[in-house]
C-alpha cells in the first residue's frame, strides 16, 4: 500500500512511529459521533454516559491514501505477520471453499495483526506498556510484539488457563496475572483506562466495545490477501469465528476499502451458542445470552459488541451457531488431514458445513473460512 506521505511522527529510540495524515476521528457505530484521535479503551464517550456502551472505529479522510487498505500507523516492529497462504480445503461438499491459514503467523494466531497496530499506536502515543485480558492466542502475541519494541506487557488471565499457555506468555516477557473469573480479570484491566503509561488493549466492558480500534485495523490486511490470491474475485462468503467480532469488523471495514462503492462479501460469524443470531432475530444487543462452550474457549462470553451485528448486516450476512460434539470430531478429522487447527478453527469448517446443509449458502458459492490459529500452542 501507499500513503501520500505520514504525519505525527514519534522517534523512540531511533525508530519512528508515523500516524496516517488521513486519520482524522474516531467515529462511533452506534450515534455516529466523530470524537479526536484518542484511545478510547471504554468505546464512545457519549453512549456510554447513556448507558448504551458502543464500539468506534477510525475514521479517515477520502484522500491521501491509493492502492489498498488504509492503516492508522506506520509499523515499526513487524514479526513477518501477514501474508498467510490460502489453501484449498478437503470438504466434501459442492463449493469452492479455500481456508485462510492464520496459523502461519508467527506466533501461530491471526492476534499478530491485531498486535502490531497496537503496539505502534502505544509507541507513538507514549505509553511504556500495554494490558489485555486473554485466554491463550493474544496474550502470547502481545508479548511477542511488546518484547519485540521494548514495551512492558501486562496479560490479565483466569485460573483456567493451560499452564503451557501461561508460561509461554511470561517466557515471551509478560507479567502475567491470575484471576478467578473474566470479571475479575475485567475489573483489574478497567484500572489502567486513565494511567498515562499503560495502554489497555481489550474489552473490559458489559456490554462490550470490543478491542483497540487500532488494533483491530490490522484484520483489514485480510480482505486485501484474500483477493489478491483469489486474482480479485471476490468471495459469496467469509466464514469468521466470533466472540466480540474484533476480526469480522476488521475484515469488514478492510473490504469496504478495497471494494469501494461495490459489493463486499458477506460474512457469516460462527458462534457457540446463539447471541448475534439471536440480536439479528430481535433480541436487545445489550442483554445477556446464556450458553457455554467447552472446547472453544476463544468463541465465548455471554454479550454481544455492536461491531459483530454491524459486520454481519452491513455484509447482509449471517451467523451460524456450531456444537461442541460436531466441532471436537471436525478438529481431529482436520488434524489427520495435516491442519493442526485449534477447534474455534475447526468451528468455521463446521459451519460452513452446516450453513451449506441449511441452504443458506448456495451450491457452487466461492467461500474462505478463516482458520484463527494453530492448535499446538498448548503442547
Amino acid at each position: 500500500m501507499r500513503y501520500a506521505r505520514w504525519a505525527y511522527r514519534t522517534t523512540v529510540g531511533t525508530v519512528t512511529v508515523a500516524q496516517n495524515p488521513a486519520l482524522r476521528s474516531l467515529v462511533c457505530l452506534r450515534c455516529g459521533t466523530h470524537h479526536p484521535v484518542a484511545d478510547l479503551p471504554s468505546g464512545c464517550p457519549a453512549c456510554l454516559a447513556n448507558g448504551t456502551p458502543a464500539n468506534v472505529a477510525c475514521a479517515y479522510d477520502t484522500d491521501g491514501t491509493s492502492g489498498g487498505v488504509r492503516l492508522p500507523y506506520t509499523v515499526p516492529f513487524t514479526l513477518g505477520e501477514g501474508r498467510t497462504p490460502l489453501l484449498r480445503a478437503d470438504l466434501d461438499l459442492d463449493v469452492d471453499l479455500r481456508l485462510k491459514w492464520e496459523g502461519a503467523n508467527p506466533t501461530g494466531s491471526h492476534k499478530d495483526r491485531f498486535s502490531a497496530l497496537v503496539v505502534a499506536r502505544a509507541l507513538h502515543a507514549g505509553y511504556r506498556a500495554v494490558a489485555a485480558a486473554s485466554s491463550g492466542n493474544a496474550g502470547v502475541s502481545l508479548a511477542a510484539y511488546c518484547g519485540r519494541a521494548g514495551l512492558g506487557c501486562e496479560i490479565a488471565v483466569t485460573d483456567g488457563i493451560p499452564d503451557r499457555v501461561a508460561t509461554l506468555m511470561r517466557d515471551l516477557g509478560a507479567h502475567v496475572v491470575t484471576f478467578p473469573d473474566p470479571a475479575a480479570r475485567w475489573r483489574h484491566l478497567a484500572a489502567h483506562t486513565r494511567s498515562p503509561t499503560v495502554l489497555p488493549v481489550t474489552n473490559f466492558r458489559l456490554p462490550p466495545v470490543g478491542s483497540s480500534a487500532f488494533g483491530i485495523e490490522g484484520y483489514k490486511s485480510l480482505a486485501t490477501e484474500i483477493l489478491t490470491d483469489l486474482a480479485g474475485e471476490r468471495p459469496d462468503w467469509v466464514v469468521v469465528p466470533a466472540s466480540r467480532g474484533d476480526l469480522a469488523w476488521g475484515m469488514y471495514l478492510g473490504f469496504r476499502e478495497v471494494c469501494g462503492a461495490g459489493a463486499v462479501p458477506r460474512l457469516c460469524l460462527v458462534e457457540p451458542y446463539p447471541r448475534v443470531s439471536a440480536v439479528l432475530e430481535g433480541a436487545d444487543p445489550h442483554g445477556d445470552f446464556p450458553g457455554t462452550t467447552a472446547v472453544m474457549p476463544s468463541l465465548g462470553g455471554n454479550s454481544v459488541a455492536l461491531q459483530a451485528v454491524a459486520a454481519v448486516r452491513r455484509s447482509g450476512g449471517r451467523a451460524q451457531v456450531v456444537d461442541d460434539d460436531t466441532v471436537t470430531a471436525e478438529t481431529h478429522r482436520l488434524w489427520r488431514t495435516g491442519l493442526p487447527v485449534e477447534p474455534s478453527s475447526a468451528a468455521a469448517l463446521v459451519a460452513v458445513a452446516d450453513a451449506r446443509v441449511s441452504g443458506a449458502i448456495e451450491p457452487g458459492s466461492l467461500v474462505v473460512a478463516l482458520a484463527t490459529a494453530h492448535g499446538m500452542k498448548g503442547m
